[in-house]
């Protein structure tokens, strides 16, 4: 299934527009979730920018999906995998619906059999596009199903996706699985709120932003740079960090060698000594877990 900016299929003879930006069955990526998933392997999938792909305890997440080739004319760095590819979701967690986190082409090409968890004013976004539930969480508000506990918790970042959908709200998730503790970040800037979350949650692996902080004039008060993803890691008390949003997307060009976000990321965490705690997955990388199992 090729698809188009406006989410059709496309003919054919198409296909050249966009094959080098579209992962299918005959890709690395594709055979390592399937092996993974067929063996019942723990793991964390990076598919690009925001979007991973979380598999613990059978419990499969998938965070801020956005598999499309291109934004606003922006062609990824690296290609994504086909969305139709992905198996059944459990849980789809989107922090908020800008449209490089919350993608309509991307969502209406996985499978519905997913619940859906979005911030407060997101649900009308999604039109007709039916799951098997969206929920709407205010912060602080959480979602439980059996093994599995979901909770909304607050980030710095600009409200709003259109002049249609001016008041979406923005959050960043604390999940439980078994006692295995995640947080995603989603998109933010470094806030003092990180402090107090480390205060009131244990956290075992998160997923922070580091890209995208380019020109700092303009974009230092909606995200974090990778030093200031280091001191939110710090603040959190995580017991391990994985960088996120990077090497995907810029809405600037010019600034993507210029913010060089992992290279930077990874000189301040071995300059705090924690080479140990960071978990480095680069977009279309499978990462397997060790729980001990």
């Amino acid at each position: 299934m090729i698809w188009t900016e406006f989410g059709k299929k496309q003919r054919k003879k198409d296909y050249k527009l966009h094959k080098k930006f579209i992962l299918d069955e005959k890709s690395f990526l594709y055979k390592e979730l399937t092996y993974a998933l067929n063996h019942g392997l723990d793991f964390i999938a990076n598919l690009g920018h925001s979007t991973f792909f979380i598999h613990y305890r059978g419990v499969k997440i998938l965070t801020d999906p956005f598999l499309s080739p291109h934004i606003f004319g922006i062609r990824r760095q690296k290609p994504a995998i086909r969305p139709d590819l992905l198996p059944p979701m459990d849980y789809i967690l989107i922090s908020h619906a800008h449209y490089d986190h919350l993608d309509m082409r991307t969502l209406r090409r996985l499978h519905r059999d997913a619940t859906v968890i979005v911030p407060e004013n997101v649900k009308p976004v999604f039109g007709m596009t039916k799951f098997k539930e969206i929920k709407e969480l205010k912060l602080f508000d959480s979602y439980k199903k059996n093994n599995v506990k979901i909770k909304a918790l607050p980030v710095k970042h600009n409200k709003g996706r259109s002049i249609l959908f001016p008041h979406t709200e923005t959050q960043s998730y604390y999940i439980e699985i078994d006692g295995k503790t995640f947080y995603f970040g989603g998109d933010t800037a470094y806030f003092d709120g990180f402090k107090d979350i480390g205060r009131e949650y244990r956290i075992d692996i998160a997923f922070l932003p580091i890209g995208g902080y380019e020109p700092t004039l303009l974009l230092k008060n909606v995200h974090m740079s990778p030093w200031e993803a280091v001191k939110a890691f710090i603040d959190l008390k995580a017991e391990f960090v994985v960088p996120i949003h990077y090497a995907t997307f810029h809405t600037i060009p010019k600034f993507v060698k210029i913010e060089a976000p992992l290279r930077f990321f990874k000189e301040e965490i071995k300059d705090k000594r924690m080479e140990k705690r960071a978990v480095i997955v680069e977009p279309n990388q499978v990462l397997v877990l060790d729980t001990g199992k």
